[in-house]
């Protein structure tokens, strides 16, 4: 029989490792900080985040993990601790695609923990500015959607900008339907969003509300701002818009496909060492000739390097010819891949690294 005792027992021994796991937090914190006293000694000017050892970190937790709560619950626990250690040593701020209230803001979080200092940016371009100019270490852009595709903008940044991929999280994208407390669906005249969120909820907006107007912003957020302001005006924004602007939800998941997600990428100035599942991003020009691309292809079939995607864009330096950008398996590090960009160099194609890192996907 279930007694008042018996629970109360069991919430003793709850609070017992409750303080059990504050102790460990905190000499967590105080080993960290020793790290960061004896890196600093070694370099005064690096920077103590270093995604390798982070993803390494979690990934051996990972392997550990056989209880109850899952690996998807148990990451997020892990990233937010190290995020509060890493404080202690380091002032991390990170540039991304603002305002607050978006994806973007949410990946950030996701990727590198709550305790850092957030800097939102108008633009992509400026979110690469930033980190180039030594403002914010990092910059988090959007990359690539599974339903709208490739941003642009980041695509474009990445040729012109000097800075490296150090890594990459990718975000579910849940669309909400909300408005003020008062807004009511049968009387809304509006709804506005991010071009992309009101593509990606096209099927939805078609089915149900096929006669309202549809307003452009230049975020989620923006349009969260617009419906909190306007009683006749309903937005389509994520959980973090709702919660950070006190909206009301209509409806939600309102997205085409419930698989649908972002990869974003992480940009700075840091080389990123090798943990053992890598990723590298090239930047490959070659001539607008027929078989242009499977003589660049070959190289890593013949060394049997899985490539994760590839995609072309004419190139807007030079006539004729065309820009591949490749993911691919493994570190600039490994032999292989450094064998597969000496023949593409050796046949006369242009080859930059973007960058090597961890392996998220």
């Amino acid at each position: 029989m279930v007694t008042k005792t018996k629970i109360e027992q069991v919430r003793k021994k709850i609070d017992k490792i409750d303080y059990q796991i504050l102790e460990l937090i905190q000499k967590r914190g105080v080993h960290a900080k020793e790290i960061g006293s004896l890196k600093s000694q070694l370099s005064a000017k690096s920077s103590f985040y270093k995604p390798e050892r982070e993803a390494q970190i979690l990934r051996r937790l990972i392997e550990k993990n056989s209880g109850l709560i899952s690996d998807k619950k148990v990451k997020p626990i892990f990233k937010e601790l190290i995020s509060a250690c890493l404080s202690l040593e380091e002032s991390l701020q990170i540039a991304f695609l603002g305002p607050l209230g978006t994806h973007s803001e949410a990946a950030v979080k996701k990727h590198f923990g709550s305790s850092i200092n957030l800097d939102p940016r108008a633009t992509i371009d400026d979110v690469f500015y930033q980190v180039t100019n030594g403002a914010s270490q990092f910059g988090m852009v959007p990359f690539e959607n599974s339903s709208e595709g490739v941003v642009n903008a980041t695509l474009n940044c990445l040729v012109d900008e000097k800075l490296l991929i150090c890594g990459e999280t990718y975000l579910d994208i849940e669309h909400n339907l909300a408005g003020r407390a008062t807004s009511k669906i049968s009387t809304a005249k509006v709804i506005a969003s991010h071009p992309q969120a009101l593509g990606q909820c096209s099927k939805w907006l078609e089915n149900n509300l096929p006669n309202i107007k549809r307003k452009l912003t230049s975020s989620t957020a923006k349009a969260a701002e617009l419906a909190k302001s306007n009683k006749d005006t309903l937005c389509i924004v994520g959980s973090l818009a709702v919660e950070k602007y006190k909206l009301k939800t209509h409806a939600q998941k309102i997205e085409n496909h419930s698989d649908n997600r972002t990869r974003f990428l992480i940009v700075g100035n840091q080389k990123i060492s090798k943990t053992g599942k890598d990723k590298t991003s090239l930047l490959i020009q070659t001539n607008n000739k027929p078989g242009a691309l499977v003589k660049l292809l070959k190289p890593f079939e013949e060394k049997k390097i899985n490539l994760f995607r590839v995609e072309t864009r004419p190139s807007r330096s030079t006539r004729d010819s065309h820009n591949f950008f490749i993911d691919s398996a493994g570190h600039l590090s490994d032999s292989k891949l450094q064998k597969v960009i000496s023949t593409i160099r050796s046949d006369g194609a242009f080859v930059r690294i973007l960058g090597s890192y961890p392996d998220e996907s």
